[in-house]
Parts: C-alpha cells; sequence; structure tokens
C-alpha cells in the first residue's frame, strides 16, 4: 500500500493544538486577575464601611442631644460660672456670676427666651457680666422660646432617593425596647438631661414655672433672699403667673415687698410679640411691686401704642410705683463696657427699690 505524504499525524496536531491553548490560557490568567482586583477590592470596602457603620450605629451617641451639646459645651468652657440646677424636668443650665464688691446689695434673675445664653442681645449680656462689679450678683438663665425652631429645609433633589432608601431601612430594622433605651441612654455620656428633650411636650408656661422655683431654691441655698427680676416681654406673663400669687400686702412696711422678688424689670425686646392686656393685669397685681418697663428705640405706631397699654394698665391696677423708660439708640454694649446707659439705669433702679430691704426688715423684726 503507497504511503501518504504531505499531511500531518492527527495526534501530533491535537497536541500542539493543546500547547497553544495551555499557553494563551497562561498568558490571560495575569490579565483576568489583574481585572479582577479592582472588583475584590471596591467589595472589600464596601464591607469595611458597612461594618464600621454597623458599629458606630451601635454606640450609644455622646450627647442625647443638640440642645445638650451646646449647653455642655457653654458649661465647660464656663465652668467656674455654670451651675445645673435640678427640676421635675431634668437639669438647666444656669450661669451664676457672684458679687466683685465688698458688700453684697442682691441679686438680678435675668430670664429670657433664648435658646443659650451666647445668643442673647449684647445689652443683657451687659447687665450679666458687669452688674457683679457694684455689689449686685446675676443669675442667668434661658427659657423656651415662645415659638418651635424652624423646620430645617428640605433635601434637594439628588439626595431625596438617598435618604428615602436610608429611611426605608431604618423602618426594617426593628426600633428598641425601652430597657434597651435606657441602658443607651445611661452608657452615652454623663452629661445632664436637658428639659428640651426630655419634657418636649410639657407646656411652656408650666417649664417656666419650672425654672423660676429652680432659680429661687438655688439663691435661697445661698442665703440670698433680696431678688430682682429681669424678663422680656415674651415670658414675664408666664414668670409672674407663677411669682404673683407669692406676693403679699406688707401693711407693715410699703417699701419691703412681702415676696420672692423686691423688683421687676421687663425689657420689651420683642416687639412682635406684645403683651396683652389680660397678660398686663396678670403682671400689675401686686400694687407694692415696683416696675421698671424698659422700650428701646426705634419708634414707631405699634410701639407707642404698646406703651400707652402699659401705663394705663399699671395706673388702673394702682401700681405703686411703675416707671416706664425708653432707651435711645446706644452705642452697641459689650461685656467691657463698665458704664453704659442700660447698666447705670438698672443700677439706680434696682439701688433705690431693692438694694437692702431683707436687712432692712430683719432689722425690724429684732426690734419687734
Amino acid at each position: 500500500m503507497p504511503a501518504i505524504t504531505g499531511l500531518w499525524p492527527i495526534k501530533l496536531i491535537d497536541h500542539r493544538a493543546r500547547l497553544i491553548s495551555v499557553a494563551l490560557a497562561l498568558c490571560l490568567l495575569p490579565l483576568a486577575a489583574i481585572a479582577q482586583e479592582p472588583e475584590e477590592s471596591a467589595e472589600s470596602s464596601v464591607a469595611s464601611s458597612a461594618i464600621s457603620s454597623i458599629s458606630k450605629s451601635s454606640e450609644a451617641p455622646l450627647y442625647l442631644s443638640r440642645d445638650i451639646r451646646d449647653k455642655s459645651l457653654i458649661a465647660a468652657v464656663m465652668d467656674d460660672e455654670a451651675q445645673w440646677l435640678e427640676t421635675e424636668h431634668g437639669k438647666i443650665l444656669a450661669l451664676y456670676r457672684p458679687t466683685e464688691a465688698k458688700k453684697t446689695l442682691g441679686v438680678l434673675i435675668l430670664f429670657h427666651a433664648a435658646e443659650n445664653p451666647q445668643l442673647w442681645p449684647p445689652a443683657l449680656e451687659n447687665l450679666r457680666a458687669n452688674l457683679p462689679r457694684y455689689g449686685w450678683e446675676t443669675l442667668a438663665i434661658s427659657l423656651p422660646q415662645r415659638y418651635p425652631a424652624a423646620v430645617p429645609a428640605r433635601p434637594s433633589s439628588s439626595t431625596a432617593s438617598a435618604s428615602t432608601s436610608s429611611a426605608t431601612a431604618e423602618a426594617e430594622t426593628p426600633a428598641e425596647t425601652p430597657a434597651e433605651e435606657a441602658v443607651a441612654a445611661s452608657s452615652s455620656s454623663s452629661a445632664p438631661s436637658s428639659s428640651n428633650a426630655a419634657s418636649s411636650s410639657v407646656a411652656r408656661d408650666v417649664l417656666i414655672a419650672t425654672y423660676a422655683d429652680a432659680a429661687f431654691n438655688f439663691l435661697k441655698e445661698k442665703g440670698q433672699l433680696n431678688t430682682v427680676v429681669l424678663t422680656d416681654n415674651s415670658s414675664v406673663f408666664q414668670i409672674m403667673q407663677a411669682l404673683a400669687p407669692q406676693i403679699k400686702e406688707n401693711s407693715r412696711d410699703t417699701t419691703v415687698v412681702d415676696g420672692p422678688l423686691q423688683a421687676l424689670i421687663i425689657t420689651n425686646l420683642q416687639q412682635q410679640e406684645p403683651i396683652t392686656k389680660q397678660e398686663l393685669e396678670t403682671i400689675f397685681s401686686a400694687k407694692q411691686l415696683p416696675v421698671l418697663d424698659l422700650f428701646s428705640a426705634p419708634i414707631d405706631a405699634e410701639q407707642m401704642q404698646a406703651r400707652e397699654l402699659h401705663r394705663a394698665v399699671a395706673m388702673r391696677k394702682k401700681v405703686a410705683d411703675y416707671q416706664q423708660l425708653l432707651i435711645d439708640d446706644q452705642p452697641k454694649s459689650v461685656e467691657q463696657d463698665h458704664q453704659s446707659f442700660l447698666l447705670g439705669r438698672v443700677r439706680g433702679f434696682m439701688q433705690q427699690k431693692a438694694s437692702g430691704t431683707e436687712l432692712k426688715a430683719q432689722k425690724n423684726n429684732t426690734q419687734q
């Protein structure tokens, strides 16, 4: 049989094809590994970030609310003046500044409806910081605002889907039981609880009455009974609603008020919140309580109407000592201004109406 020439053997062709395929596979293997590395690294980074977020969410927050955080930071900076007062609705932050003179004439309690003392008007901060130089201690307490805080702006459309997905994920997670919440709260931080967070459902007038009681109890423990109250027009009704029933008529000495305070100073700072006629009747219900009613420029029709109403109600309620003062535009008060116009007028009023009246009353009792 003649031999077949010009053709490769079949076995040899299969063997060489296998070698070529194996070589190509070896060459492409590093490329495939390199292509898979970014995917694996991305997956690992996503996994690590998810684990870290889970661990962070499982940890209790440092502060229970933003309000507690702000007040705790203020207390840390002003540790020599900060005082945490205990109330039935949680602890509140007060700034107490003792006297810097040889003789203590009394104490001025400043109530103002602002979230934190650093947001107070400069004129009030000027009084708080400088009256101790002249023998008057100060105790400053921020009251709950009359209106709730503004609602934060809605997120943009680019973040709406992300917030929706996160809200859905939060809704799918099981809610903590009260016991778990208590454990988280107890282990979160040593910062005092805030009444704004712990008692957001409590009525504002109830909270203000509670704050006033805490302030007077604090001063009573220090033996300071000669007290003047300064408050703004958005809170004076709630303050006097709590204090006026404690004031009794003193027929023995009309210059001494038989009650927790010896004089009242009203600062009409929120012109958009005028005091109503019915509220003024409660504020001026104590006839023997001296009142200094402060208004500030600029003057307009609404302010003139409010001033006339205040004066008319005070006269009708037969307030023995009612003074109304209009403060013109003054240079911006700063803490270092020891001779501001408002500081001098407030000092003069307290010196005349409330200075040393408690000592005088004790002397009369001793003689009798």
